[in-house]
């Protein structure tokens, strides 16, 4: 079995074979998931007239989310190698679905802080393993696509939840529009439960603390956490906050606003599984991430101007840099374990903990900035930040080395 030494590790050639209804119920999955990790901040100024909050409040909600999503990241991947990716999967979409259904039952912004931590710690269970499903049931050379086609996915279930939602909450209200999120998601644990194969979890395998220590302490893998963060930034700061922007600044209403802000997701849908293609062919992994870390940035410092237009311009760029960012670095995590099968899941699980906990900070930073410098200086820093943290992949000399098969 023919196999390639990558700029983060050892992958493998694996048989040729696709089991589509595993792959379909885990693509239905990520865009309900997708769809309750987004569908608070498209609701969010139905929430904040009926509960008295303001963009803080929302940064708050958000920088919660991201704590419970950080958090449990490295402890979910552990359980994954235990109990195996599915049964992992499974229960981490049907904690964080119950979690988002009640959120619609909240009564002040602490409960909402509190539940918007269950959710991303449900969440924290689900991507990890999802990735290697992924990479499992697409095989024959076309791993990085499988993990393409589910960060496809998530924007999908972006644009759903940024658009789609805000119309609904203008329907139902936001607290009905969030209970059916949730609903949606208990159905797709369900559904996950019944059509993904069983996977060999292994109840007597123990994380050896000299294995945790080689991952946790990898430089390759912090490096790349960084710049993961870099791309969190971006499209966290984007997908959370463009609707409340463009409805406190422009007045445009909800729905409008939602349709610009999904054009990120929509974007990032399109860019992802054509880079899953391009990663699994071109051997610089540091230059198509500085690449598309570059667009990114650039798209997020356009909202400094402050119009309608370069909202919509910005949000091509934004969703086309990260849906590719994501993709490339995802890619590469899986690919660095050096170590048994079971800590595939726990690499890629370190990786998303450094970017997904370090996330809560710009989350209420942007916020701030909004409150005491105003939206444009809120927008350039970020813009900034997202790029400083994307930047140092560059200085990695070592690349992909990829073989004939």
């Amino acid at each position: 079995m023919a196999q390639e030494r990558g700029e983060f590790g050892l992958r493998s050639e694996r048989e040729v074979g696709v089991n589509w209804a595993a792959v379909s119920s885990l693509i239905f999955g990520r865009v309900v998931y997708a769809v309750n990790w987004c569908n608070l901040a498209a609701v969010f100024t139905f929430t904040a007239s009926e509960l008295k909050l303001n963009i803080y409040g929302l940064g708050l909600a958000t920088a919660a989310f991201f704590v419970g999503i950080g958090i449990f990241q490295v402890p979910g991947g552990v359980l994954a190698a235990k109990v195996g990716p599915r049964l992992t999967a499974v229960c981490g979409t049907f904690i964080a679905s119950l979690a988002a259904l009640l959120t619609g039952f909240a009564g002040n912004l602490l409960e909402i802080m509190v539940l918007r931590f269950f959710v991303g710690a449900g969440m924290a269970l689900v991507f990890p393993p999802g990735v290697i499903l992924m990479a499992k049931f697409l095989r024959g050379g076309s791993e990085a696509l499988g993990v393409g086609l589910y960060n496809a996915a998530f924007s999908g279930g972006g644009v759903l939840g940024l658009f789609g939602w805000a119309v609904l909450a203008a329907t139902v209200g936001w607290r009905g529009s969030l209970i059916f999120g949730g609903l949606l998601g208990l159905f797709t644990a369900v559904l996950m439960l019944l059509l993904v194969p069983k996977d060999n979890g292994r109840p007597d395998f123990v994380v050896k603390l000299g294995h945790l220590k080689h991952i946790l302490s990898d430089r390759g893998l912090i490096l790349l956490a960084i710049v993961m963060l870099g791309f969190q930034v971006g499209s966290t700061v984007y997908n959370s906050f463009m609707i409340y922007y463009l409805h406190d600044t422009s007045l445009l209403s909800p729905g409008e606003a939602g349709i610009i802000a999904a054009l990120a997701s929509i974007f990032a849908l399109l860019s992802a599984p054509l880079a899953g293609r391009l990663y699994d062919r071109y051997p610089e992994t540091r230059k198509l991430l500085l690449a598309s870390g570059a667009v990114m940035a650039f798209g997020l410092g356009l909202v400094f101007f402050g119009t309608v237009d370069l909202a919509i311009l910005s949000g091509i760029l934004v969703g086309s840099g990260y849906g590719a960012g994501f993709t490339f670095g995802f890619s590469a995590a899986r690919q660095a374990n050096k170590l048994d099968v079971e800590y595939e899941t726990l690499a890629v699980s370190w990786v998303n903990s450094i970017s997904l906990f370090g996330n809560f900070i710009p989350s209420t930073l942007f916020s701030y900035f909004v409150l005491q410098y105003g939206y444009s200086s809120a927008w350039l820093s970020m813009a900034v930040l997202s790029f400083l943290l994307i930047v140092p992949v560059a200085f990695r000399k070592k690349t992909r080395q990829t073989n004939s098969r």
